[in-house]
C-alpha cells in the first residue's frame, strides 16, 4: 500500500461513513416514528414529500455520499494494484449516487435509478477492494469478498422464496452487508498498514 496520504484516517473513513449513514436513518426515523413502519415502508420515504423534516434525511445522505466518495479516492491513492484502484473508482461513483439519492428523493423520477445503481456500484467496489486486499494477505477480506459476491444472489433467493416484507427490510439487509464488508476491509487494512510501517522503520 502506498503511504503518500494520511493512511489511518483514510482507512477509518469507511466505518465512519457507515456509522453516519445509520445516524441519518435513525434520526429521520425518530422524527417520523408516528407513521414510519419498517416492515411496510422504504427508508427513502423518510426523505419524501410526506415526511417530517425530509431535509434531515436528504442532506444527511448527501453528506454521507461525500464521505463515501472521499473514502473511494483514498482507496485509489492507497492501492497499487489495478483491482484496488478500480474498486476505489467504483466507490467514488457509489458515493456520488448516494448523494444523488438525497438530491432526487422519493417521489422524483430519477430516484429508483440512482438508488439501485448506488447498491450495484458499491457492491462492485467492495468485490474489487476485497480482492485487492486479500491478495496483499488480508484474511478477513476474503470474508468481505464472499459477502459482496453473495449479496445479490441471496437477496434474489429471499425474494423468490418468501419475499421481502418491505423496501426498508431489503435496504437494511444491503446496508448491513456493506457495513460488514467495510469492517472486514478496515481491520485488514489497519493490520497491513501497521505491518508496512513496522517494515519501513526497520
Amino acid at each position: 500500500m502506498r503511504l503518500t496520504v494520511p493512511v489511518r484516517p483514510c482507512i477509518l473513513l469507511g466505518p465512519l461513513a457507515a456509522a453516519a449513514a445509520w445516524l441519518v436513518i435513525g434520526a429521520s426515523w425518530l422524527v417520523n416514528a408516528d407513521w414510519f413502519v419498517f416492515t411496510r415502508d422504504a427508508f427513502s420515504d423518510l426523505g419524501g414529500s410526506g415526511a417530517r423534516m425530509p431535509w434531515l434525511y436528504n442532506l444527511g445522505l448527501i453528506a454521507v455520499g461525500v464521505m463515501v466518495a472521499v473514502y473511494g479516492a483514498c482507496q485509489v491513492l492507497l492501492h497499487e494494484s489495478k483491482p484496488g484502484v478500480l474498486g476505489g473508482g467504483y466507490m467514488i461513483l457509489a458515493g456520488v449516487f448516494l448523494a444523488l439519492i438525497g438530491v432526487f428523493p422519493s417521489g422524483t423520477r430519477p430516484h429508483t435509478f440512482v438508488s439501485t445503481w448506488f447498491f450495484i456500484q458499491i457492491d462492485l467496489a467492495l468485490i474489487l477492494l476485497a480482492w485487492a486486499t486479500a491478495r496483499l494477505g488480508g484474511s478477513l477480506s476474503r470474508i468481505a469478498l464472499l459477502l459482496a459476491l453473495a449479496a445479490w444472489p441471496i437477496a434474489g433467493i429471499v425474494e423468490a422464496v418468501i419475499g421481502w416484507p418491505s423496501a426498508a427490510t431489503l435496504e437494511a439487509y444491503g446496508i448491513i452487508v456493506i457495513d460488514l464488508a467495510i469492517l472486514a476491509l478496515t481491520l485488514d487494512n489497519l493490520k497491513l498498514q501497521a505491518t508496512t510501517t513496522a517494515t519501513a522503520e526497520h
